[in-house]
């Protein structure tokens, strides 16, 4: 009979798969911590161009229902309001924000809008200047945080809102 003897080393390399396991998972904590604060950073300044964006749809589609066209005025940088045209010329008549008991709506995580824009449409949804007239080439609003810039377009014969 032959006697069979194991070699052993005096060490061995290389990790266990314990180890590697444990490398892993921490690695996957990691990451996703770092993306997860990454997008945080950008979700102010998105979440404000997506209200902008739908209270504007909101006026056209007010103005297509109403008599009156609509408008949508920032006051300042940072405020804007929402309303039928009643007079023209004279103004507007500021109404509820949608989804809020406030005539008016501040943009929040320090986001501005470049100058302080008039959106105003018709019956059939075009984008009009704040003295009424058709919009001769599309408009572009420029929303910012300080660190980034998001543009809102509008459509000058359509009144498309992308």
């Amino acid at each position: 009979m032959r006697n069979y003897q194991v070699l052993k080393r005096p060490y061995q390399r290389g990790f266990t798969l314990v180890e590697i396991v444990a490398v892993l998972i921490l690695l996957g904590i990691l990451a996703f911590g770092i993306l997860s604060f990454a997008s945080d950073t950008r979700t102010g300044l998105s979440t404000e161009t997506n209200h902008v964006k739908s209270h504007l749809r909101y006026a056209q589609i007010r103005a297509q229902a109403d008599i009156y066209e609509w408008r949508l005025a920032f006051t300042d940088n940072q405020t804007y309001q929402i309303g039928p045209v009643v007079s023209p010329g004279a103004g507007f008549t500021p109404q509820k924000i949608p989804g809020t008991s406030e005539t008016q709506r501040t943009l929040d995580h320090g986001v501005t809008v470049a100058g302080n824009p008039t959106i105003q449409f018709d019956s059939w949804g075009r984008p009009l200047t704040a003295a009424g007239i058709p919009l001769g080439a599309s408009q572009t609003m420029v929303l910012s945080d300080g660190e980034g810039a998001q543009d809102i377009l509008i459509s000058a014969q359509t009144g498309l809102i992308p």
